[in-house]
């Protein structure tokens, strides 16, 4: 009896040896079931792997992350951030992110998005979605008012002012998340501004003391008009539950918030369409971007089966998982899409509207430091919005800090 008893515990000290398990930190709670779903197709092929998935709050993501990796104590797996792009960079130029190119088959990847994870010639990383940004709406909304997408940004305004005369906030802004702000300055600006001038910018034919510039900051001022009441104090959680029940009928977002919108009420009938642009003779454009990718860590302890998940990442099946758990446009090609209309059309835009020039992430502008993104536009926006400057005084401040690092402003 003692020999059967120790025969049962050595089997059973040996399965969870042999049971690796795979450690991965995001800033996207919301991927929890994707990486279940993960986990129990890799066992079910004979592959004994453990999938730990741990999911941050967004802002304090970063932070924790790196924090764990210089302690040689993080995951295995790290969400990483789109490049160009100064935190990704970083990590891979101090060793704590590896690259992927003589372990993982990239072929079933289009060659723009293998920009958004290649440095100096090698992929770091496996992307995992593709994100396009614009302007969601509730159907029923505007079928109640009898309004039609507009193709102009006078006919948006008109739509913002019959809405806002029926006692209706037209726009929920998330004004204490910069970044969302931000967002929305960037989307809009493709179809505004128009990406021929965004060109001109990046190459130093302009800069952003260009009347179209300050203009742009002009027009995300006079939205304000449009915002519901306490607009300051509100973050992307409040937005995602107010457009989810009506409150109000636009907002400024990306697809990934489809998923959450349907969570809260399976009944919401959710449109899209591009910022449009000033005239109707300019084509409207979507901003489209690489969401991130899963790094591989200087941490990892388990490199085998680490590498089995990394390798099943960039495969079609597992596109076709993210994309029907989360209801996003998957970064891997010939995945299986849901039937999802919202989904079916956002991601044509995706293949035939993005703006070859932008400058929010994925762009040069954020790649050094101050970033255009998180260091001049991210609070110089709150405090346009908080009328503590002036449209032009932003303007200046977007030209003050490139002008100091970007090569093609400086002396300009």
């Amino acid at each position: 009896m003692k020999k059967l008893f120790f025969l049962i515990v050595l089997v059973l000290i040996s399965s969870l040896i042999l049971a690796g398990t795979v450690e991965i930190w995001s800033w996207r709670a919301q991927d929890e079931d994707v990486w279940k779903e993960v986990e129990a197709k890799l066992q079910a092929e004979g592959k004994d792997i453990k999938i730990d998935f741990r999911g941050f709050l967004a802002t304090e993501y970063d932070s924790k992350m790196l924090l764990a990796l210089q302690g040689g104590e993080g995951p295995d797996i790290a969400y990483t951030r789109r490049l160009p792009g100064g935190r990704t960079q970083a990590l891979i130029e101090s060793g704590l992110i590896k690259s992927l190119a003589a372990d993982v088959d990239f072929s079933n990847f289009t060659e723009s998005v293998l920009k958004s994870i290649t440095f100096q010639g090698e992929e770091y990383g496996v992307p995992f979605a593709v994100q396009v940004v614009g302007i969601f709406y509730n159907k029923d909304m505007f079928d109640e008012f009898g309004f039609e997408e507009p193709e102009t940004w006078g006919e948006l305004l008109e739509i913002a002012d019959g809405f806002k005369q029926a006692g209706i906030d037209p726009f929920f802004a998330p004004v204490k998340d910069a970044w969302a702000i931000v967002m929305q300055h960037a989307s809009a600006g493709v179809s505004i501004l128009q990406p021929e001038w965004i060109e001109k910018l990046a190459k130093g034919e302009t800069n952003f003391l260009d009347p179209e510039w300050i203009n742009m900051n002009q027009y995300m001022y006079d939205l304000k008009q449009y915002f519901q009441k306490g607009f300051s104090g509100n973050s992307t959680s409040d937005l995602e539950s107010a457009f989810a029940f009506g409150v109000s009928p636009m907002v400024f977002y990306g697809i990934w918030g489809v998923q959450m919108w349907q969570e809260l009420n399976p009944d919401i009938n959710v449109g899209y369409f591009m910022v449009p642009p000033i005239s109707k003779e300019q084509e409207p454009y979507a901003y489209v971007y690489m969401d991130g990718s899963l790094g591989l860590t200087s941490s990892c302890d388990n490199a085998e089966d680490t590498m089995e998940v990394l390798k099943f990442a960039a495969t079609p099946e597992f596109g076709t998982i993210f994309s029907n758990i989360t209801l996003n446009i998957p970064g891997v090609s010939g995945a299986d899409m849901p039937d999802v209309p919202i989904l079916q059309e956002v991601n044509e835009v995706a293949e035939n509207h993005a703006s070859p020039w932008v400058y929010w992430v994925g762009s040069d502008f954020v790649t050094g430091k101050p970033s255009l993104y998180s260091d001049i536009l991210s609070p110089g926006l709150q405090e346009l919005y908080a009328d503590k400057i002036t449209p032009e005084e932003l303007a200046q401040r977007c030209q003050d800090g490139l002008s100091q690092w970007y090569g093609p402003l400086m002396d300009k």
